[in-house]
């Protein structure tokens, strides 16, 4: 009776589970469906390895040593726990089967294993408290835990009471019962309290079979309207990830808008992606908006555009146009134009969830209702006017070019070499003008054959379109393209991660495609060609990443191997490389209202800088930086202990350049390193 009992309980549960978990997933699965198609399944050899590095191995996870370690022990117990699942549903519908005596052992190893991985978690989140924590659903992780703990102590009762019904009940002995080592280890308990006999032993496994499977099955449909979805979905997800170049935000041209007004205005990968959301806060937790005190966290962005789908789902109101608008509705508008679009919250994110192209439709379908900061609106109506961000004719734009006694090619009159690329604030902002010059100086002192687009160039459109103006962007975009197939030349450099990202990966999909290389790869080309002769600038210096050089283009090699060819002694802050804190000023945010802001990400930055002790040089390539981190400096009036410094000061000085500023070899003469 009771192994029949068993099996009728086992099928109902397989049965009910069955239908909640299916019914969930075919609901989602019917949002993606009329989701905006994505092709995802291509480069089949990348994306297994993908899978490999990020699940099996955990590359991401590990970054935070005692979550990686405890999400390991607790992962693995999930996998292993397949075996137990057949061994124990096998052993009552088919009498004397068993997975072996190899396989039983490893269950009980990682019952251990995932006890620990609770334990640590439990540490974690009642005694270590992460900040990143905020706003997640802490009852729900600690029901799941509860849960996964309950499974692990049914696995460890049933095994202990199976070898005496095995011969009792199912009429064959129990043949790995010394196996499972923690069951037998129990049973001795059992022997000693007299708990053997065909009664207490039938209780006993009944007992243990219905928390260990029982569980099991009431997890399966708990789980799909659980956070803890992303245990069937981040395998799938990692899987899907983006392979393009992590710089482009749009894949293909966009035909009507980028504008994300409801869920059908997403892509089947972003449905995909609110529920895979593990709610860890990493991404909150290296969001420099978030940091600022800005009301935005990228992970309560997903966390909220989840909830509304469910709600949605629920009440059957998706196509209803009654229901409150994703974008400034669900999502406020202050959220939305907080965002640097920095991509740190995706590189931090273990199971790749793209939230920047969210936000940046959701921003078009704000900028469609005329919401928008002034100021930023100034900047889109200057980009469309005149092609700059300054408000300024674009016949000014190689003003810069007069202040300095070389006569610089024009590219799109005779060939060169080099087509320099200069961007918006490398021509027109006075603070980045010096080294906009000092960069032609140390071209025309090295021979390089380089020439410039002249007025021809323009806004190279990255910021109007992570702003959402999709359709500026494309006019932008295409000026220059125009400008750049007229030219004659080999290659493109720029001084602007910004303008590179651009040129780079969003150009593409218009069909213009070039090699372009940021001017830290290509003055190391020609120091390494021996076409730049240099002298060592012997300071001690601290390098900073740009978002857009460092972690949407993985350029991080070249500045630093360039540092070391001009003899400086690079100390590293703890966040650099791909995981380096944003300067605050991408996606629009250096045009846009700080009304609210607590501490500027800048200022942040620069603290993390100081706080390295002895390393009076802050090390930038960005024109954008430059601004930036010199505004910060003077407000937190530090200029006496930290000085931020442009690459290309660091070339000048190193060549000997009369124009090279003195101040910096004066301070360098100061700050030698120690041989």
């Amino acid at each position: 009776m009771l192994r029949i009992g068993l099996i009728v309980v086992t099928v109902a549960l397989i049965v009910v589970s069955a239908a909640l978990f299916l019914g969930r997933l075919l609901a989602i699965w019917a949002v993606m469906k009329t989701a905006r198609p994505l092709n995802r399944t291509d480069r089949l050899g990348e994306r297994i390895k993908s899978v490999v590095e990020h699940v099996v191995l955990h590359r991401r996870m590990f970054r935070i040593t005692l979550s990686g370690t405890l999400h390991y022990f607790i992962f693995s117990g999930f996998v292993i726990l397949l075996i137990d699942i057949v061994e124990t549903v096998g052993e009552v519908f088919f009498p004397g089967f068993t997975v072996g005596r190899i396989l039983a052992p490893l269950v009980d190893i990682w019952v251990i294993l995932v006890a620990v991985g609770i334990v640590l978690a439990l540490y974690n989140r009642i005694i270590l408290k992460p900040k990143r924590f905020e706003g997640s659903d802490e009852k729900d992780a600690y029901l799941i835990l509860g849960l996964i703990g309950a499974i692990i102590v049914g696995i460890v009762i049933h095994d202990s009471f199976f070898p005496f019904v095995a011969p009792q009940v199912f009429h064959v002995a129990d043949p790995v019962a010394r196996a499972h080592f923690l069951g037998f280890a129990v049973s001795r308990l059992w022997v000693a309290l007299g708990w053997t006999g065909p009664t207490a032993a039938s209780i006993g496994y009944a007992l243990g079979y219905l928390i260990d499977i029982g569980v099991v099955f009431a997890f399966l449909a708990y789980l799909p309207y659980s956070k803890h979805f992303h245990i069937f979905l981040a395998v799938p997800n990692i899987f899907i990830r983006n392979l393009n170049p992590q710089g482009e935000l749009v894949p293909e041209p966009i035909d009507e808008t980028m504008a994300i007004r409801n869920f059908h205005d997403f892509n089947w990968k972003d449905i995909a992606d609110l529920y895979t959301c593990t709610e860890c806060g990493r991404c909150q937790a290296v969001c420099p908006a978030y940091a600022a005190g800005q009301p935005l966290s990228p992970k309560m962005v997903i966390l909220k555009l989840r909830d509304a789908l469910n709600e949605r789902m629920a009440e059957n109101t998706l196509d209803d146009p009654n229901t409150a608008s994703l974008a400034g509705g669900v999502i406020s508008p202050e959220e939305l134009w907080a965002c640097t679009t920095c991509g740190a919250c995706q590189e931090a994110c273990p199971v790749f969830i793209e939230h920047v192209p969210k936000i940046a439709g959701l921003r078009a379908a704000l900028l469609e209702d005329g919401v928008i900061d002034p100021n930023a609106q100034k900047v889109l109506v200057s980009w469309d006017r005149q092609g700059n961000s300054f408000g300024q004719p674009a016949r000014k734009r190689p003003a810069w070019a007069k202040n300095i006694d070389i006569a610089i090619k024009d590219a799109r009159r005779e060939p060169v070499d080099w087509l320099w690329f200069v961007g918006d604030f490398a021509s027109w902002d006075p603070r980045v003008q010096r080294l906009t010059e000092q960069i032609a100086h140390l071209l025309e002192r090295s021979g390089i054959d380089f020439g410039i687009l002249y007025e021809s160039e323009v806004n190279a459109g990255n910021e109007a379109l992570r702003l959402g103006e999709y359709g500026l962007f494309e006019a932008l975009a295409q000026k220059n393209i125009k400008a750049l197939e007229a030219a004659q030349y080999r290659r493109i450099f720029t001084t602007d991660p910004h303008s590179l990202n651009a040129l780079k990966n969003e150009y593409g999909k218009f069909g213009f495609h070039a090699e372009v290389r940021h001017y830290t790869e290509a003055f190391l080309e020609w120091i390494d060609e021996g076409r730049i002769a240099v002298k060592s600038v012997p300071i001690r210096a601290t390098y900073h990443d740009p978002c857009y050089l460092g972690r949407w283009n993985g350029i991080v090699k070249a500045p630093r191997t360039l540092l070391q060819r001009l003899g400086v002694q690079l100390v590293e802050m703890p966040r650099h490389g791909a995981q380096s804190f944003c300067c605050g000023a991408g996606g629009g945010r250096i045009w846009m209202d700080e009304t609210g802001m607590t501490d500027r990400p800048a200022n942040q930055r620069i603290r993390e800088a100081l706080a390295l002790g002895d390393v009076p040089f802050f090390v930038v390539a960005c024109p954008k930086d430059v601004s930036m981190f010199s505004a910060s400096v003077t407000a937190m009036g530090v200029e006496n202990q930290i000085r931020v410094v442009d690459m290309a000061d660091l070339l000048a000085g190193a060549v000997g350049l009369k124009t090279a500023d003195e101040a910096i070899l004066a301070l360098a003469s100061m700050a030698t390193v120690s041989p």
